[in-house]
C-alpha cells in the first residue's frame, strides 16, 4: 500500500502525518524543530513511518509546509501554510468555516469553503505580540512552563492590562506587573487577553463565518481557548489533531497532487470522493432514486473504491458537491475474458443538470481506463430512465448484444 505523508516545518515543532489512500491517519509525530530544519523533517517523518510499520519505499509521495518548508530536501511539493491549515481544518471539523491558525511566529484568520478551499485570509503584520511566541516569552519570563498557562489564566477575575503591540515591550509590561506584585493568574489572563484582542481583529476583517475552529499548538491552552469564546461571543472549536493541521492539510494535498498524475481527474470541478463525502452523496442518490438514504452503504464503496484505485469521483461547485460517478475494474463478468471498465454509478443533482458535469466525469473515468489498457467499458442502465440512457448514447456508449435477465423470490414471512 502506498501512502503519502505530510510535513509542517513549523518554527517551534514539525509534525508528520501519514495518509493512506482513504486518507485515513496512520500516524502522526512531532518534534522539536531546532536549527536544523531538514534534520526535523527527517525525524519526524522516520517517527511516523515507525508508528504506522511502514518503509520509506511505501511513501509515495511527501509535501511539506510550513516555516521552513523550503528546508525539506526529500520534498515532491511545497505548499503554503494557509493552504495547509485550510484543508486541514476543513478535514479535522466539516463544518468550519472560519479557521483561526496561531503558530510561534505568524497568526492568521481564514474563511474557508465545505471542500477547504480558501477564500479570504488575513495574517498578523505585528511581530511575534500576535502570536503563540508571545506566549513563549511570557512563562519564561514568569519562570512556567507553556502547559501551566492556560489552567492558571483561568482562575483569574481580574486580567491585568498589557497595551504594547510589540512581543519585547510587552514582555517589560509583563516584568514590570511581577514587581507590582501582580496575581500571577491576572497576568496570565491579561497576557491571553492582549494576544485575543489582536487575534480577533483579524478573524472579523475576514468574516465570522460558520463553525469557528482553533488550530496551531495554541489549541492546547484552554485558558485561550476560553478567552477567544468570550471574547468572539461564540463557540471555538478544537481537537486533539489541531495541533497537526498544517500536516494533514498538506497530506491531503500531496494525495491529490497524486490523483492528478494517475488521471483521475482532468477538470476544475471534478475531484476524488473522500468518505466523508458520503452523507453527501447518498443525499443525492436519494433524490434521484427516491430511495432512502444509505451513508454508510455509500462511505463503505468509497472507501473500497480508494483501496482498489478505481475512480470514485465527484463535482465540486464552490465546495458543494453535486454530482458523483463510481467505476471499478471486473474479470471474467459475462464469459469475457478480457478485463472490463464498468461505471457502476453515475448521478448529479437535478439543479445542476445540463452543464456538462456528467461528461466531464465520464471523461475522467475513461482516461483512468485507458491508462490501464482496459479495451471496453459497459454500464446497465433501467429501461425506463430515458434520460440516462441518452446521456451515454451521446457519450457513444451502444448497446451490447446480451440479454440481463432477472428473477424475483418471493419471501414468505415467518409465522410467530
Amino acid at each position: 500500500m502506498k501512502c503519502v505523508a505530510g510535513i509542517d516545518v513549523g518554527s517551534r515543532t514539525t509534525k508528520c502525518v501519514v495518509m493512506d489512500p482513504s486518507h485515513q491517519i496512520l500516524a502522526k509525530s512531532i518534534v522539536s524543530t531546532g536549527a536544523f530544519m531538514a534534520r526535523a523533517a527527517e525525524m519526524a517523518l522516520e517517527s511516523a513511518l515507525e508508528e504506522a510499520h511502514l518503509d520509506r519505499k511505501q511513501i509515495a509521495y511527501i509535501a511539506s509546509t510550513g516555516w521552513g518548508r523550503y528546508q525539506v530536501p526529500f520534498r515532491d511539493i511545497q505548499i503554503t501554510d494557509t493552504t495547509c491549515h485550510a484543508r486541514g481544518a476543513v478535514f479535522i471539523l466539516p463544518s468550519a468555516r472560519t479557521v483561526i491558525d496561531i503558530g510561534a511566529q505568524n497568526t492568521r484568520a481564514i474563511r474557508v469553503e465545505a471542500s477547504g478551499r480558501v477564500r479570504d485570509f488575513r495574517m498578523n503584520n505585528r511581530c511575534a505580540a500576535g502570536a503563540g511566541r508571545f506566549l513563549e516569552r511570557t512563562a519564561t519570563a514568569l519562570e512556567i512552563s507553556l502547559e501551566e498557562m492556560g489552567p492558571l489564566s483561568l482562575r483569574s477575575d481580574n486580567p491585568a492590562p498589557i497595551s504594547s503591540i510589540c512581543a519585547v515591550m510587552a514582555e517589560s509590561e509583563v516584568i514590570n506587573l511581577v514587581s507590582h506584585e501582580a496575581k500571577l493568574e491576572d497576568i496570565l489572563a491579561g497576557v491571553h487577553l492582549s494576544l485575543v484582542e489582536r487575534i480577533a481583529s483579524l478573524a472579523r476583517q475576514v468574516g465570522l463565518e460558520g463553525d469557528i475552529i482553533l488550530t496551531g499548538g495554541v489549541a492546547l491552552n484552554d485558558g485561550m481557548v476560553r478567552t477567544l469564546q468570550d471574547y468572539l461571543g461564540v463557540k471555538v472549536h478544537t481537537s486533539p489533531l489541531s495541533l497537526y493541521a498544517g500536516a494533514i492539510g498538506a497530506s491531503l494535498l500531496g494525495w491529490k497532487r497524486v490523483e492528478q498524475k494517475q488521471g483521475l481527474i482532468r477538470h476544475e470541478w471534478i475531484r476524488n470522493l473522500m468518505p466523508e463525502d458520503a452523507q453527501r452523496v447518498a443525499e443525492l442518490e436519494s433524490r434521484l432514486t427516491g430511495q432512502p438514504p444509505m451513508t454508510e452503504l455509500w462511505k463503505k464503496r468509497i472507501q473500497l473504491a480508494r483501496e482498489h484505485g478505481y475512480p470514485a469521483l465527484g463535482v465540486d461547485v464552490e465546495g458543494n458537491l453535486v454530482g458523483y460517478l463510481f467505476g471499478s475494474i471486473q474479470y471474467g463478468v459475462y464469459g469475457q475474458t478480457e478485463p472490463i471498465g464498468w461505471i457502476e454509478f453515475i448521478g448529479i443533482d437535478p439543479n445542476h443538470q445540463g452543464k456538462g458535469f456528467g461528461h466531464e466525469m465520464l471523461k475522467a473515468a475513461l482516461e483512468f481506463f485507458k491508462s490501464n489498457r482496459i479495451e471496453r467499458v459497459m454500464t446497465l442502465v433501467d429501461e425506463v430512465n430515458l434520460d440516462l440512457d441518452a446521456f451515454f448514447k451521446k457519450e457513444g456508449f451502444q448497446p451490447a448484444k446480451m440479454n440481463v435477465l432477472h428473477l424475483e423470490l418471493e419471501h414468505k414471512s415467518k409465522q410467530s
